[in-house]
């Protein structure tokens, strides 16, 4: 995978510009990065890229039921490592109709104690009208509202946990957009590079009516068998036997 630095040299490599050593160096630098962000945002509606998908572990306390999904913290109550976690435009990952939600009895443990069952908040709010004494067995539930805080969910379990258990959840989460102000340029470009970078090209040479080297044409179709490839690829790889669903709360 690239950098955000490493895709904006390539461009202006391509443009006969000078390289810069941060996105920051120079306006047009800068621009380009933009572009780089407009280039992830067109590579991620075309397909949902398996190097978007990304697992969430979270300890699991006894008697407490919610937890934040769009925080990293060190040591639990929501994502407890420093991988992704989640936003607004997430989706849950789901295979074969059921949801990737797995209970473990700690986090050194395969053997999964509970296969989580996804239901809207209005159903998980229904069940606890209902049954008010619900810390009486392991959780086999959970909804996904929007946290209240932050830009991603929250985790709702039900019944209440009534012992300690360690969590896994599969997301699809698309990329951040990058900062141009020099502190993205080491961040990896996790959807295929090679849409970003002929997308930005393109773009690059149309917005300056670029007149020395490849015409803006050949630069937009050599940009649509980039993404052509790339979807052939991806989709060869998943196989329609292992295709993964996705959904919202």
């Amino acid at each position: 995978m690239a950098t955000q630095l490493t895709l904006v040299n390539n461009v202006l490599r391509r443009l006969r510009e000078d390289t810069v050593t941060s996105v920051a160096d120079n306006a047009y630098a800068q621009l380009i990065a933009i572009w780089v962000n407009d280039g992830i945002r067109e590579a991620t509606e075309a397909y949902d890229w398996s190097s978007l998908r990304h697992e969430i572990t979270v300890d699991i306390v006894d008697g407490t039921s919610e937890y934040d999904l769009s925080k990293t913290v060190t040591n639990g109550g929501s994502v407890i490592d420093t991988g992704r976690v989640t936003t607004h435009e997430s989706m849950l990952t789901v295979i074969d109709g059921q949801a990737q939600a797995f209970l473990y009895d700690s986090s050194a443990d395969n053997e999964v104690n509970v296969n989580l069952k996804y239901m809207t908040e209005d159903q998980r709010l229904r069940r606890a009208n209902n049954d008010r004494d619900n810390n009486t067995v392991d959780s086999d539930s959970f909804s996904l509202p929007l946290a209240t805080t932050g830009d991603g969910y929250l985790l709702r379990l039900w019944p209440t946990p009534d012992a300690t258990r360690f969590l896994r959840i599969t997301f699809w989460t698309p990329q951040a957009e990058l900062a141009i102000d020099g502190t993205d340029d080491a961040t990896e470009i996790v959807v295929p590079n090679a849409i970003v970078e002929a997308y930005v090209h393109m773009t690059a040479a149309n917005e300056r009516g670029e007149e020395i080297g490849e015409p803006g044409n050949l630069l937009e179709l050599r940009f649509q068998r980039v993404l052509a490839g790339a979807l052939e690829a991806a989709m060869n790889a998943d196989g329609w036997a292992n295709r993964y669903e996705s959904v919202r709360d």
